[in-house]
Order: structure tokens, then C-alpha cells, then sequence
């Protein structure tokens, strides 16, 4: 079902939008209702764009907390080397 007016519906689903069919007002209204549904695409955009950015970062901070305790794990015995967490709760 098409929606009509400025108002988009919220869907529960990843199906593609439905068709935009606005509404027969004056023009001033259809141009701001086109301005509302650009803006709204954009934004859906940007918060993919976002998502992936963090889901990126997530994994590359991972990554390097894993190297770290790798490292630390390989460091010669001393009076400073990490006891068995470097970010865990155990202090040096």
C-alpha cells in the first residue's frame, strides 16, 4: 500500500520502501513533503554509513586488545610485567 501525505509509515522489515505518493495539496506542501522524504533518506544513509563504521571499529579494537595481550604475555619476567589480565581486575 502506497503511502500518501508527508508522513512516512515505520516498518518492522527490511523490504524496500514503499513508493511515495504525495498528497494533492499546494505546491508548498509537496515541496516540503519531498524535502521531509529526502532528509529522511539521507539520515537512513548516514545511519547505515554509521553502523558499518562501528561494527569496523569494534573489530579493530578487538583485534588490538587481542595483540596486547599476546605482547604482554611474551614480555620477560620483571618487576613490571602484567600478572595474567592486562585489563582485567589483577594489578601488577
Amino acid at each position: 500500500m502506497p503511502r500518501v501525505g508527508c508522513l512516512p509509515r515505520k516498518s518492522q522489515d527490511s523490504r524496500a520502501p514503499e513508493p511515495f505518493i504525495p498528497s494533492r495539496g499546494d505546491s508548498t506542501r509537496s515541496t516540503g513533503c519531498d524535502t521531509h522524504v529526502a532528509v529522511h533518506g539521507r539520515l537512513d544513509v548516514i545511519e547505515e554509513t554509521v553502523e558499518k563504521t562501528v561494527e569496523h571499529l569494534e573489530t579493530e579494537v578487538k583485534g588490538l586488545l587481542s595483540q596486547l595481550e599476546e605482547l604482554a604475555w611474551n614480555l620477560p619476567p620483571g618487576p613490571f610485567s602484567p600478572t595474567s589480565d592486562l585489563l582485567g581486575d589483577d594489578h601488577f
